[in-house]
């Protein structure tokens, strides 16, 4: 073994998800960092059908999780199953709690193309690949995140509200939503 696979094997031991952030800004050259790192993952069929933004207003990161909570407390009551109804408003607590984060990342992957799912069915979105992609290219920011002593925590229950947050997020028609990521300094706990 090498001592670079030491040092691989070091931070993805120490790396963990992270939802609270010190309240200092995450600075420009850090967020470039983060945005090679993101483009220099490998992507599934040489596509490059993925886009990665930083939100850095905090305002407009607030915004959007308590605009993002208040759709997703109207989606649930048409929830006809009350069993399941209910199982939906316990799993979605925690899913815009992002609204402290210094940085929200917007991941997004290009729609998978009509001739695909015509000729793939039900699999097209894997053999498209775009959510692998986004998934390797947001292992790829999280790891370099920590390498910068940052710490950041990957989101897809927003998800469950898609159309509102594509919206609010102003996402493109041909792209879809496919995660974000909170990012911000490691809170040090006293």
């Amino acid at each position: 073994m090498t001592e670079d696979h030491d040092v691989l094997m070091r931070l993805l031991e120490q790396r963990h998800s992270c939802r609270s952030f010190a309240p200092n800004p995450v600075d420009e050259k850090t967020l470039q960092i983060l945005s090679r790192a993101f483009a220099l993952a490998p992507q599934a069929g040489g596509e490059r059908n993925l886009h990665c933004r930083f939100i850095t207003d905090r305002v407009a990161i607030r915004n959007l999780a308590e605009r993002g909570q208040a759709a997703f407390a109207a989606f649930c009551p048409s929830i006809p199953s009350p069993f399941i109804r209910e199982e939906t408003m316990h799993y979605g607590e925690n899913f815009f709690w992002f609204g402290d984060a210094p940085v929200l990342a917007v991941v997004t992957c290009r729609k998978v193309p009509a001739f695909l799912e015509n000729a793939a069915g039900h699999k097209a979105t894997l053999v498209w690949g775009g959510e692998l992609s986004a998934a390797m290219a947001a292992f790829s920011l999280l790891l370099t995140a920590e390498t910068l002593g940052l710490g950041a925590c990957c989101l897809t229950g927003p998800l469950i509200v898609w159309r509102e947050m594509e919206s609010l997020l102003d996402i493109s028609k041909r792209d879809s939503l496919t995660l974000l990521i909170a990012l911000g300094h490691k809170r040090i706990s006293t």
